[in-house]
C-alpha cells in the first residue's frame, strides 16, 4: 500500500510539475506578445496625442503590463472616432485608446487643489484597468531640490 501511495505521490508532483512548466512558458509568452503589441501601437497611440512614458513589467502566475503615458496635445472628437474606427480590428490597441480618451475626459470631472493630471496608467492584464496620476509638479520639483541640497557635502 505504501508503494501504492508513494507512486500517487510521485505521479501527482510530475503532473504538477508540468502543468507549472506549461503555465510558466505561457505567462512568458503572453508578456512578450504584450510588449511587442504595445510596441507596434505606439505609432497609432501616438497620434492620438498620448506618448509612452514608462513600462512596467510584472512577472508572475498572471502577469500583467502597466504602461505610463502622457497626453501629449489633444485631437478632436472627430479625429478620435476616425482613430477608434481605423483600429477597431485590433482588439488590443483599441482597448488602449478607448481607455487613454475615457481616462483624459475624466481628468475634466476632477479637480484637486490645483493638482494636474500628470499620467494615465493602464494595466493590461487578465482584468485590465485605467488609473490616473495627479501630481502637484512645483512641489514635487521643490522636494527633489531639497534632496539634492541634503545630498550635496
Amino acid at each position: 500500500m505504501a508503494n501504492g501511495l508513494d507512486d500517487l505521490l510521485g505521479d501527482a508532483k510530475k503532473k504538477g510539475s508540468e502543468i507549472w512548466t506549461n503555465i510558466k512558458s505561457a505567462g512568458k509568452d503572453k508578456l512578450k506578445s504584450g510588449i511587442q503589441n504595445l510596441n507596434d501601437a505606439l505609432p497609432d497611440i501616438e497620434k492620438a496625442g498620448f506618448i509612452l512614458v514608462r513600462l512596467d513589467v510584472d512577472i508572475a502566475l498572471m502577469p500583467r503590463l502597466f504602461a505610463r503615458f502622457k497626453q501629449e496635445h489633444l485631437i478632436s472628437k472627430e479625429e478620435r472616432e476616425r482613430i477608434l474606427l481605423k483600429t477597431k480590428k485590433n482588439k488590443f490597441l483599441n482597448f488602449i485608446l478607448i481607455g487613454l480618451f475615457k481616462a483624459a475626459d475624466l481628468k475634466n470631472e476632477i479637480s484637486i487643489d490645483n493638482i494636474n493630471l500628470e499620467e494615465i496608467e493602464l494595466e493590461i492584464g487578465l482584468t485590465p484597468s485605467a488609473k490616473l496620476i495627479f501630481r502637484r509638479e512645483e512641489r514635487l520639483s521643490l522636494m527633489e531640490r531639497k534632496v539634492e541640497a541634503i545630498d550635496q557635502p
